[in-house]
This record gives structure tokens, C-alpha cells and sequence, in this order.
């Protein structure tokens, strides 16, 4: 299979604003992520607050995954959508066994009649479960500072043992290669959750993850126990980001390097946590269950053959066909439909044309004029 290329500008222009579209269309809106950030300081407030069992340990509560890292997706096939973030409590892993921090979190929650009936424990997480939309996931954690910056430690209920992990440091990881890490304070107490970044100033990078999980949802929809985790999905996607503007081209260079990685490897892929001073391997999960690797490698075969349809696709019938296979019809439909507009509007402006020798219609300069439309569509 030849490697994805993408050659004409002005097709990676008009398909990466589609592609764009497509992304706002399955990130969450302003009024959940408000409403997620209403819930998580109230919660946090919660744990933090003096008197409580949690007190002496100085609580310190930041968010972690997708929403800090400015890469959510709504859930398919259902309104529940997560927030994950981290309870880390001053005291060393050993001095408490694993069961016992994670009691004292779920006590002191508990101890909220609000909070009391929306529980349910997870193996690592404590899980609120609220009427609208979401549900937040709070991982009970030691610290283990001495390990370095970020370092903590969470305990696994079923194993009975603890699994070191820097989800702090991996935000700012990520953040820093999408060039959207501004503020590089750390703070040590409630962390308020970042503004949902304005769509227009969004890296590739972070619009391309998007788009991985959205299509990883919709292939691994019935064997979810085999989807690849999105740790692994954006560890993979940015270990290769060169920093291209383009939202096809970063998809496609995602693409190209895994599977040329997956060829040079003979055993499975090696991903390790660029944030865990603690060797992590992302990808360990592989081992316990070798079925999930073969249906990511074929998964990302698939993709990449799909990607390929995509780069030959002209017109907005056959980019649509493409898309809707990879995105599912509503957010596809709705993209194309506000991209229509948004060509429309340049069309009446007198700013659209032709490209020459592409026959793609272009915003761009040079290019043949295309006439106003005076017919409004009739």
C-alpha cells in the first residue's frame, strides 16, 4: 500500500474544513462543558474542604484526559459523555494500602447527600452519575513527588496494588507539542478546567486525535473490549506531529507512521508513556487480550485505505460517502451542510473561485471567478 500524500493545497484546505466541522459536531457544546465544569468545582470543594476526613492528607483535585486536553468527543449512541480527574491526598503509598485510600475517598463522598445515591466504584475510579449528560470519574491517588514532578500513584481495587502514572504531566506533554500549552504554571490545589478553546485557534494535532477516536468508536462499536485506548491513540498521534496546519495531512502522517511501525515490528507496537518517569507501557493491555492488537492493526489498515478514498474523492457527494463511513451520517451531513454555507457566502462576496488545472473550488488567490448566485438556490 503506498504511503498517503497529499499534493494539491487546495484540497487539503476544503476537505480540513469539513474535517473541522466534523469535530465540533461530536465535541461537547459550551453548555455541558459549563455544566461539567459547575459539577467538578462543586465536587472538588467537596473533597478539599477543611474538617473532612480528607483534610489532613491536603487534598489537591485537577482534571486529566480528554477535556484538559482540548480533544472530547461525545459518546456514541448515547447522551453520557466523562470527566475524569485525579483526588491526590499527601501521604505515601507506603504508608496506606491501596484499599484503604480508596475507602477514604468514597466515604468523604459519601458523606454528601447529593453524592451518596450517584455512586457507583469502578476498579480504580469512583463514578457520579448525574441526570444530564455526564458523569464524573474521580481516581483517588497518593502522591510520589520523590518520583518526580506529576508522579502519583492510584490504587487498582481488583489487583489490590498500585499503578504509578503522571496524567498531569502527560496533559502538559500533549499540550506543549499542539502549541496550545499557554499557561505552564503548576498549581497545587483545585485546577479550574480550561476554557473550551475557540474553534478557529485549535491545533491540527488536537483535531486530528478527534477525529481517531470518533472513527475508533464507530469501527469498535460492538467490541468495545477491543478499542484502543485514547492515551495510546493521542501518545501515537503526537510522538509523530510535525506541526502541520493541516487537519488531513496530520491524520495522514498519523496513519502512515503506525502502520509502517506495526510492518518494522514483529512482535506488537512498544508505547510508552513520554509523561511517567515510571516505565508505562500503553499498549500493555495487548498482551493481556492479543485479539484487541490484531483488531488494531487491521483497524488501522482499514483507516488508512479509507484515507486513501478520501484524498482521491472530488465533490461533495464523494467526500460525503467517505466521510459518513468514517464519522457516522449526522456529524458528516451536518459538516458538509455548514461548509456549503460558508462557500456560499464567499460565492455571494465575490471572494470564491476555480483553481486552475484542480477544477476545486477555492477561496484562494489565484483562481477563476465564480459568478454570484442570484437564485438563492432556486
Amino acid at each position: 500500500m503506498t504511503r498517503i500524500t497529499v499534493l494539491d493545497a487546495d484540497f487539503s484546505s476544503n476537505i480540513d474544513g469539513i474535517l473541522k466541522f466534523i469535530c465540533e459536531k461530536v465535541q461537547l457544546s459550551r453548555t455541558q462543558h459549563q455544566q461539567a465544569n459547575d459539577h467538578y468545582i462543586a465536587v472538588s470543594d467537596w473533597l478539599e474542604r477543611e474538617g473532612s476526613i480528607l483534610a489532613v492528607y491536603e487534598p489537591r483535585i485537577y482534571p486529566q484526559g480528554s477535556l484538559p486536553m482540548g480533544v472530547t468527543n461525545k459518546p456514541l449512541e448515547r447522551e453520557e459523555y466523562d470527566l475524569d480527574f485525579i483526588c491526590e491526598l499527601k501521604i505515601y503509598s507506603w504508608q496506606i494500602e491501596p484499599a484503604d485510600l480508596f475507602s477514604k475517598v468514597e466515604y468523604r463522598i459519601r458523606q454528601h447527600k447529593d453524592y451518596k445515591d450517584r455512586i457507583e466504584l469502578g476498579k480504580r475510579c469512583i463514578r457520579l452519575t448525574y441526570a444530564h449528560d455526564f458523569h464524573l470519574d474521580i481516581v483517588p491517588a497518593c502522591t510520589n513527588e520523590s518520583a518526580g514532578y506529576g508522579q502519583v500513584r492510584i490504587p487498582d481495587r481488583e489487583l489490590k496494588n498500585w499503578k504509578d502514572t503522571n496524567s498531569k504531566q502527560y496533559v502538559e506533554w500533549f499540550n506543549e507539542i499542539a502549541d496550545r500549552s499557554k499557561d505552564k504554571s503548576r498549581i497545587d490545589s483545585a485546577e479550574p478546567l480550561s476554557p473550551q478553546e475557540p474553534f478557529d485557534g485549535k491545533s491540527a494535532l488536537k483535531f486530528a486525535v478527534q477525529l481517531m477516536k470518533r472513527y475508533r468508536d464507530i469501527a469498535f462499536k460492538d467490541q468495545s473490549d477491543l478499542a484502543p485506548a485514547s492515551i495510546l491513540l493521542s501518545t501515537l498521534a503526537a510522538e509523530r506531529y510535525s506541526g502541520s496546519s493541516s487537519v488531513f495531512e496530520t491524520v495522514a502522517e498519523t496513519l502512515n507512521s503506525i502502520h509502517a511501525r506495526i510492518q518494522l515490528n514483529k512482535n506488537r507496537l512498544q508505547v510508552w508513556n513520554p509523561a511517567n518517569s515510571v516505565s508505562e507501557d500503553l499498549g500493555e493491555r495487548w498482551d493481556k487480550n492479543p485479539a484487541s492488537y490484531e483488531a488494531f492493526k487491521h483497524w488501522i489498515s482499514s483507516f488508512r485505505s479509507i484515507w486513501e478514498q478520501l484524498e482521491q474523492a472530488r465533490g461533495y457527494e464523494e467526500i460525503k460517502e467517505v466521510l459518513v463511513s468514517l464519522f457516522g451520517e449526522h456529524p458528516t451531513r451536518e459538516a458538509i451542510r455548514e461548509d456549503a454555507q460558508r462557500l456560499d457566502q464567499a460565492r455571494q462576496a465575490g471572494h470564491l473561485g476555480i483553481a486552475a488545472g484542480t477544477g476545486l473550488l477555492t477561496t484562494q488567490s489565484p483562481a477563476i471567478a465564480v459568478p454570484r448566485n442570484t437564485f438563492y438556490g432556486q
